[in-house]
């Protein structure tokens, strides 16, 4: 009895999904790519000439929503342009502190090694010492200089960079000064439609 009771409920539900599934009516219906449905264009057309103004006023709004879309797109690539830009002269000024330091500190050995190259001259403290202590200090004087050398490169790549990007930012300002010349365009335009009417 059970069995039969639930193979009855069954197969209602089933019916009762089948008319619904037949009953419920399949229109035809455009969207767009926000989701929002389209009226169909065949009916459109069938529109006379004096309802459609606000259609006309509807697109000239899209139209001009599409032209600050573009406008926003280029502020923001070129917002990431300066960002980029400034966190690389941000590195460049790091690698210039850097050189800055190796040659204060190359400045110094030079000037110990002139010391102890004086004091070798003069005859005076051990000569094996003042060899020595000579060939320590022009030995570090090497290090340093090719630390100088390697931060001088970071900087010339740096800057080989920073006139890159700087080329690339007055490319987007141009491409951002012509989409906002679009949307000043459409707004003239725009008023002149709406003194028309």
């Amino acid at each position: 009895m059970k069995r039969r009771v639930a193979t009855i409920l069954a197969a209602a539900v089933a019916v009762t999904f089948l008319v619904g599934c037949v009953s419920t009516p399949i229109t035809k219906t455009i969207t767009n790519p926000t989701g929002s449905k389209k009226a169909e264009p065949g009916k459109y057309r069938q529109v006379p000439a004096s309802l459609r103004g606000p259609v006309k006023e509807a697109e000239f709004d899209l139209k001009q929503s599409k032209n600050k879309m573009k406008l926003a797109d280029e502020k923001v690539k070129l917002a990431a342009l300066q960002k980029e830009w400034a966190l690389l002269n941000d590195k460049n000024a790091g690698y210039y502190k850097k050189l800055v330091e190796v040659q204060q500190r190359k400045a110094e050995i030079v000037v110990e090694v002139r010391k102890a190259e004086a004091i070798d001259n003069a005859g005076l403290g051990d000569k094996e010492a003042n060899i020595k202590s000579i060939a320590n200090l022009k030995t570090k004087e090497l290090d340093v200089t090719s630390a100088e050398i390697k931060a001088q490169a970071d900087i010339d790549t740096t800057e080989l960079k920073l006139k890159r990007l700087n080329k690339q930012i007055r490319s987007q300002k141009s491409k951002v000064a012509k989409a906002a010349g679009r949307s000043t365009k459409s707004k003239k335009s725009g008023r002149k439609v709406s003194k028309k009417k």
